[in-house]
């Protein structure tokens, strides 16, 4: 934390867990006191609302049920959710298992061609993690059978390069028609078109003419369940349905905050697996064991498997804990009210520091800073002084609505992974972590793999 946001780790020592600071012309309160912090987090009257103020990041999530708020988001939600639920996911687990096996064959490839006398190679898992989660959430999103998908996959992932760099600008240059903004409306206004197209070759090829009054669907993915709701000739939200914009909203809204969160979250898992080898063996002891079908070409891990992979599972949360996918996460107070004992002028905007507040030994005991899995070993209400402790996918009513696909889809990958592989941190690897999107290492992640077999 001191590398990732130092002058909010400076500022807690002189000032406390809570402080008043500005950005620019906006008041806004920093806090690393749980309480308050839950406060914020489940209020229920939408008091406290999403808010994020650079414009290239609304251009590349959306304005769907991550950024929205009030009403419109109770009918997004309502329309995401089935997204979800246990078939779905299922379902997605199929998809993820066989892009990851073609990712797993490619690597086989690697190591066979690798002039080393010991049969490894060397794999940077930030390009190959951001790949695989891009086409496995193209396909959960968008189907199999379209070519523009595609080139969805290849705009948003320019929109995310693009929305990196300008994290790092002068705030004034958000606003202005620089030449990198005025390329992220080309881009946004590809990427709407091509979806847009998707839309309508789904409609048609599934014939169903417009919204949910036809018979047969519009396929079980996510857009097939975002054009049962959609109103294409009626732009006034209401009810339950989407008009268009809102439609492909929702889509891009999937891609960019599960793809990126998603990735990171096996890079970081994959390293401290690699720092730690002697969790490493007992992962992949309990993976051989409790899902000893791993390396054949049609066998999936189902949900009763991942149930069974209680050490994976554990190793994951205390992944999340130590290096959360997103770092920082703000609020913005929607009228005058009090917290913490503080009056908050409508408009101040609540700054949550994840990162800190996973790393707090009050919360989290004397070896918050260190690697121990065992810490979950009673679940997650039982791993910190507080049961609320764990805010990887936030709290509340507006915790993440993909949390459930984003740790199936990467326990998937990691069974498969460590059924084939052993995994070693290569000496070329500079620990420098970065935060801009998301928490990722700043020099990349490169991992030594070599066969078990």
């Amino acid at each position: 934390m001191p590398i990732l946001l130092p002058q909010f780790h400076r500022w807690v020592a002189d000032y406390g867990k809570t402080f008043l600071f500005w950005i620019g012309p906006i008041p806004a309160i920093f806090s690393i006191d749980l309480q308050l912090i839950k406060q914020v987090l489940t209020d229920r009257t939408g008091l406290y609302q999403k808010d994020f103020m650079i414009p290239v990041l609304k251009s590349l999530f959306g304005n769907g049920v991550i950024l929205i708020n009030g009403d419109d988001w109770k009918r997004h939600r309502k329309v995401v959710l089935p997204a979800f639920n246990y078939e779905k996911i299922k379902s997605m687990s199929a998809v993820t298992a066989e892009v990851t096996r073609q990712m797993i064959q490619q690597w086989g490839e690697q190591i066979h061609q690798s002039n080393s006398d010991k049969k490894a190679a060397e794999i940077d898992m930030i390009h190959a993690f951001n790949d695989l989660t891009a086409k496995i959430n193209g396909r959960v999103a968008f189907g199999t059978t379209h070519r523009d998908a595609e080139e969805v996959i290849v705009l948003m992932r320019e929109m995310q390069k693009i929305a990196t760099a300008a994290m790092l600008d002068a705030p004034i240059l958000w606003y202005l028609p620089t030449r990198r903004n005025l390329h992220v409306r080309r881009l946004n206004k590809q990427l709407r078109s091509k979806i847009m197209s998707i839309m309508q070759a789904r409609l048609a090829a599934d014939g169903a003419k417009y919204g949910r009054g036809d018979t047969g669907g519009c396929g079980d993915d996510l857009l097939g369940l975002l054009l049962e709701a959609w109103t294409p000739h009626r732009q006034v939200r209401g009810g339950d349905t989407l008009t268009t914009d809102e439609v492909i909203d929702e889509c891009k809204t999937f891609f960019a905050a599960g793809q990126e969160t998603t990735a990171t979250l096996l890079v970081w898992a994959m390293f401290l697996l690699a720092v730690h080898p002697q969790w490493q063996d007992k992962v992949r002891e309990e993976v051989l064991r409790e899902f000893p079908g791993g390396d054949s070409d049609d066998v999936v891990p189902n949900a009763d498997v991942l149930a069974k992979l209680k050490l994976l599972h554990m190793v994951l949360l205390e992944t999340s804990r130590l290096y959360p996918p997103v770092v920082y996460i703000q609020r913005k107070a929607a009228s005058d009210t009090v917290l913490g004992g503080i009056k908050v002028p409508q408009g101040t905007i609540i700054s949550i520091p994840i990162g800190m507040l996973h790393r707090d030994k009050e919360v989290w005991s004397p070896d918050a800073n260190e690697f121990n899995p065992m810490r979950f070993e009673q679940g997650v209400t039982k791993a910190a002084k507080d049961s609320k402790a764990l805010l990887t996918f936030s709290l509340g009513p507006r915790v993440c609505t993909g949390q459930n696909f984003g740790i199936v889809q990467v326990q998937v990958v990691m069974a498969m992974i460590l059924s084939k592989f052993s995994i070693s941190l290569s000496p070329a690897y500079v620990h420098k972590p970065k935060y801009l999107l998301s928490l990722t290492p700043r020099l990349g992640m490169p991992l030594i793999l070599r066969n078990l077999l």
